[in-house]
């Protein structure tokens, strides 16, 4: 587990948190000739030089990854931003995609990447839909139709023809050699790191309340 922390409390809470997801349920377990690359890492919301960092592995077409988005990750970046703790943590995307068991991760995965070479304000709304939407582009691969509610025609095709680029594919599989080299094997899987270096991995689904806790303790 975690041989020491800086005070008291925060040993406790490592170990405490650490103990709860155990209990949790685990999920599923080179830029090309273009020039298209992943613009450095991805976050989600706070800033880049947080005390706490966490992040995130996670398949856009993942059930388990969609509810930790949107009821634990998308609310806690929410509850920060409406105060002054927003500096004190940030969350870094990874993709991840499980393409053995989910038919259409890869491509999800590729809109997203190409949404973040439009803009970053369009990569959130492009995963807000990815994930908000999952239940219907996930039976039959319409990711157009999921996007075209949040985004005009025009974005959609912009984005189509990014994500044909074979390029794309080149910066999935580095996405998910990186996660291979740090032993991801399913999904979502997140680490928790502290300013000193210090990290503890989670698998699978956590709880807002939980991941509250535990930050606000190593952010005090």
């Amino acid at each position: 587990m975690i041989a020491e922390s800086k005070r008291t409390n925060q040993r406790k809470g490592w170990i405490w948190v650490a103990a709860a997801c155990m209990l949790l349920p685990a999920a599923l377990s080179a830029s090309g000739q273009t020039g298209i690359d992943k613009q450095g890492e991805l976050y989600l919301g706070g800033q880049p030089g947080a005390p706490v960092k966490i992040e995130v592995y996670s398949d856009y077409q993942c059930p388990v990854c969609r509810t930790y988005y949107l009821e634990t990750l998308k609310p806690l970046l929410a509850d920060y931003a409406k105060t002054n703790k927003l500096d004190k943590i940030c969350i870094v995307y990874h993709d991840f995609p499980l393409v053995d068991i989910h038919q259409f991760a890869r491509k999800a995965a590729r809109f997203a990447l190409a949404a973040q070479h439009l803009s970053r304000e369009r990569w959130l709304r492009v995963t807000d839909a990815l994930y908000t939407e999952q239940d219907k582009w996930s039976q039959d691969g319409n990711i157009e139709a999921a996007l075209g509610k949040m985004l005009d025609p025009t974005e959609v095709l912009r984005m189509q023809t990014i994500a044909a680029e074979p390029a794309i594919d080149a910066v999935v599989d580095q996405e998910i050699l990186l996660g291979q080299s740090r032993n991801i094997t399913s999904t979502p899987t997140s680490f928790i790191i502290t300013e000193t270096g210090r990290q503890q991995r989670v698998t699978g689904m956590v709880p807002l309340s939980i991941l509250k806790d535990f930050v606000d303790k190593l952010v005090k």
